[in-house]
């Protein structure tokens, strides 16, 4: 016999049972109004491994598993709510209010790789005591004065910083406090953690309207900070539907496609025939690399939640300009984080920040379009200017990969001795990585990238074996319990390859199976002379280059270490081989060289044995005049420490 229950406590079991069904339950999304052509693999379902794979593994130890890692690092970050001091000055802002998103943004999907419970109560307790910080209104940041939205006073913010400065970071470190709320959300689909989400973003678009002040009016860098909470606000939306953060973003869209040209003017400056360093005048002052990306990232989401084809073309052609334009000789874009004609200049420098986001830009495009070109970009990058980044200890990183000399050591950051806006990044870098090495769409599966991994995709189970980068050559194994078809991308820079035997072209390799299936690949792994064609110049010391290279770095500047005379680089592969103190290399032998470039030289490789550096050759160099052997190892592994007693340990540069 059924029991029987009043009306009251039938409708608290209905409601009970309700919330429970939502807290157990997948979150429910908006669909999109585009679906991306390719899947993109989750990250439980991938495992890095090799000499990459350690490295990945050493950093997160180090960064975010350790007891460290959440008392320290976490607990400095958290202090940016408990104790604000972002606006302590009154007139000018910090960021130290994005370290705690950033963070989080890492340690979840981690945490989601490596599926670690300790990990996963450690993220939910964090994100709990930031939540704690969350004023009545639904404010949680790190300035005290939450309506300070922009330096008002440009004579006053001088006379404290010493130079001219319009530095204001509030709504920038309220947009990775969103993500990180957004991240831990997906992780533990705590109800309470969305609510706040929810509660912080009315109050923040409910404070511009107030203020009467628009979001591209506010922050620095013409609004491009502020308005890189695209990504952010366009995912709580699909979390919760609620129309009101859609109508937000098409407001900050509609301020890339204005018809008086204000700076930046994304969208309709893509459809010009300008880089975007010729956009608007003096491009250090306003095109930052890092926000700029971070907002045509969202740019790709908002082309996905409102289907608008416009504005996914005006992605594809700012691409196009930083690629042609931005292009530096560390296989990443800008110089030292800004867009101003970055491939004219012969020394070259590149925060870790701008390679994971063009990284992360060109992540986003190939899933839309399946074109290789973006992966052939990605792995050029990956490889060379992001890994570099990273050292080799696990605790640390570099605030800028210099071509040659030391690499700039990411140093005090707005106060913070243990979070550097870089380093704090470069777990996104690791997983966007595991998330690029395989894509499926229908029955097809997709191999991109070739580091040795594991990867399940759907009934598929694929295996990536070593060899790629030194040798040129790798097994992949698919075990599949339904006919797939298999492509492989081969990359550009391997004209030909061969696939079991048979002589293919690069681009997509197709391979049909019925069943399990091993393929041998094998591609073109002749050494290429990269010659350049840049003028000679003479380094001013008063000029944006010079002190954009040094950046503080007082002992290099004695030096006066940069190049006036173009050289030439040599790559195998995907990779920027370099001359290091790492294999043996003297400082003579990297600095002191009658360049190669544009001689004739031709280069043949001999693999080497290394326990320093990843991949390690003997490299036989001639020209015309004569020959000569050296040994050279991968960029990443020439610089990825702290240089001590400012020893200079590497070049790319022949």
């Amino acid at each position: 016999m059924l029991k029987k229950y009043s009306r009251t406590t039938c409708a608290a079991i209905i409601a009970l049972y309700a919330f429970a069904s939502m807290a157990l339950g997948a979150i429910k999304k908006v669909p999109y109004a585009k679906s991306d052509i390719l899947k993109v693999s989750e990250l439980q379902d991938v495992k890095i491994k090799g000499p990459i794979g350690e490295k990945m593994e050493n950093f997160f130890q180090n960064r975010i598993f350790s007891a460290y890692a959440k008392k320290e690092i976490f607990g400095e970050a958290e202090s940016a709510f408990t104790n604000p001091q972002d606006d302590i000055t009154g007139v000018v802002g910090l960021w130290q209010g994005e370290f705690w998103g950033k963070l989080a943004i890492s340690a979840a999907r981690v945490c989601r790789y490596s599926q670690n419970s300790e990990l996963k109560s450690f993220i939910e307790r964090s994100t709990n005591r930031i939540i704690k910080c969350q004023d009545t209104d639904g404010y949680i940041g790190s300035y005290k004065n939450k309506k300070f939205l922009k330096v008002t006073d440009l004579q006053a913010a001088k006379a404290v910083m010493k130079w001219e400065c319009n530095w204001c970071w509030n709504l920038w470190c309220r947009k990775y406090t969103l993500w990180g709320l957004l991240e831990s959300y997906k992780l533990g689909e705590n109800p309470d953690v969305l609510n706040a989400a929810k509660h912080a973003t009315d109050q923040y678009i409910d404070m511009l309207e107030s203020e009467k002040i628009r979001i591209c009016d506010t922050g620095t860098f013409v609004g491009m900070p502020s308005m890189s909470i695209l990504k952010p606000m366009l995912i709580l939306y699909r979390y919760t539907g609620d129309k009101k953060y859609l109508d937000f973003s098409r407001q900050i869209v509609s301020s890339w496609d204005r018809d008086d040209n204000a700076a930046p003017n994304l969208i309709r400056n893509a459809f010009t025939g300008k880089p975007v360093h010729e956009w608007y005048p003096v491009p250090e002052k306003w095109a930052k690399a890092y926000e700029m990306m971070s907002c045509l990232e969202g740019l790709c989401e908002y082309y996905r939640v409102a289907g608008d084809e416009r504005v996914l073309e005006a992605v594809k052609r700012i691409h196009e300009k930083i690629w042609a334009h931005e292009r530096n000789p560390l296989g990443s874009v800008g110089y030292n984080d800004m867009f101003s004609n970055g491939a004219s200049y012969i020394n070259g420098i590149t925060e870790p920040c701008d390679a994971i986001h063009w990284m992360r830009l060109n992540h986003e495009l190939f899933r839309i379009t399946a074109d290789p070109k973006y992966m052939d970009i990605f792995e050029e990058t990956f490889f060379n200017a992001f890994l570099a980044g990273v050292y080799r200890d696990g605790k640390w990183g570099a605030r800028g990969v210099r071509s040659h000399a030391r690499p700039l050591t990411a140093n005090i950051q707005a106060g913070f001795v243990k979070n550097h806006c870089c380093v704090d990044n470069m777990p996104r870098g690791f997983m966007d990585m595991a998330q690029s090495v395989a894509f499926s769409s229908g029955d097809k599966i997709y191999i991109t990238l070739y580091a040795p991994a594991t990867v399940k995709l759907g009934d598929a189970s694929i295996e990536i074996s070593d060899g790629y980068l030194q040798y040129g050559k790798v097994d992949v194994n698919v075990l599949a319990k339904t006919p797939k078809t298999v492509m492989l991308r081969i990359p550009s820079w391997s004209k030909t390859a061969f696939v079991d035997g048979k002589k293919v072209n690069s681009g997509w390799c197709e391979i049909k199976t019925l069943g399990p299936r091993r393929m041998e690949i094998k591609f073109d792994h002749s050494a290429r002379v990269v010659s350049s064609n840049l003028p000679p110049v003479k380094i001013d010391k008063k000029s944006y280059e010079y002190r954009r290279w040094f950046s503080g770095d007082k002992a290099l500047m004695e030096e006066v270490s940069m190049l006036e005379k173009p050289a030439a680089r040599i790559m195998v592969g995907p990779l920027i081989l370099a001359k290091s103190k790492h294999i043996g290399n003297s400082e003579s032998e990297m600095f002191n060289f009658e360049t190669i470039n544009n001689k004739g030289a031709k280069c043949v490789l001999k693999p080497a044995e290394s326990n320093s550096v990843m991949c390690a050759w003997e490299a036989e160099i001639s020209t015309p005049e004569g020959s000569f052997k050296t040994k050279v190892c991968d960029l990443s592994s020439a610089c990825d420490e702290i240089s001590e007693n400012d020893e200079k340990l590497y070049s790319i540069f022949f």
